[in-house]
């Protein structure tokens, strides 16, 4: 699929991990990259992420990673500004959808044929409501999440003073450029957990300075503390 954690570049070989071309899925859906979405789905299937999950005679357990990749690309969608409501209401009809098929190929290609719709809709919203220099900005932050993304570094790569940057982007997404890039690495970190990674790998990984600081962010984020998530 294409660029994911909130927030990773497009791999640029065809030895990419099923991690990394998942991680890259995502992330392109929350910046609305719909050309990247459908170089990500060809790499999918190309890597054999699908039979590797099936059984020979049973749909079942690709309905259940059908079903979990479009929930999991519903709240990528909601982090690149599509409205939650619809997304949500989206991903009910959908999950419906996925469990009344019954053949391996039209599983397949409602996924694709929905995660493209999804972003398609990401994408409109953030040509029609974001200033240029938002877009811009968020680009920069959904495929360099874990690199150094200070205000004045962004502001001179989208041509910009920092002050008027920072005016346009709490406007056009209601919160500030290092509470959204702080949101972006928990979301990460949310998936790097699930995905069997050590709190402390997560924590430097995702760039806080501290584990007990990574810990209060994530418990402030979510509610809930890390290791309250993984168990």
């Amino acid at each position: 699929m294409n660029n994911t954690l909130p927030v990773t570049k497009l791999p640029e070989t065809e030895n990419a991990t099923t991690y990394e071309i998942e991680t890259a899925f995502f992330s392109s859906v929350s910046r609305g990259d719909v050309d990247s979405v459908n170089t990500m789905i060809k790499m999918l299937l190309k890597s054999g992420i699908v039979t590797n999950k099936l059984s020979k005679d049973d749909t079942k357990p690709l309905k259940y990673w059908a079903i979990n990749t479009i929930a999991i690309a519903t709240r990528y969608a909601i982090m690149g500004g599509a409205d939650e409501t619809a997304c949500y209401s989206f991903t009910d009809e959908a999950i419906m959808q996925i469990d009344s098929l019954t053949e391996e190929r039209d599983i397949l290609q409602f996924l694709f044929k929905k995660s493209l719709q999804l972003t398609a809709t990401v994408n409109k919203i953030q040509q029609n409501t974001h200033p240029k220099a938002v877009r811009d900005v968020l680009k920069i932050i959904n495929t360099r999440l874990f690199e150094d993304l200070r205000l004045d570094i962004l502001a001179s790569e989208c041509g910009i003073s920092k002050d008027h940057l920072s005016l346009l982007f709490k406007k056009s997404l209601g919160v500030t450029i290092p509470q959204y890039i702080k949101s972006q690495r928990l979301a990460a970190a949310k998936d790097m957990l699930k995905r069997g990674m050590s709190l402390s790998e997560v924590a430097f990984t995702t760039g806080f300075s501290t584990e007990s600081y990574f810990i209060k962010c994530f418990k402030d984020e979510f509610n809930i503390t890390p290791g309250e998530f993984m168990r």
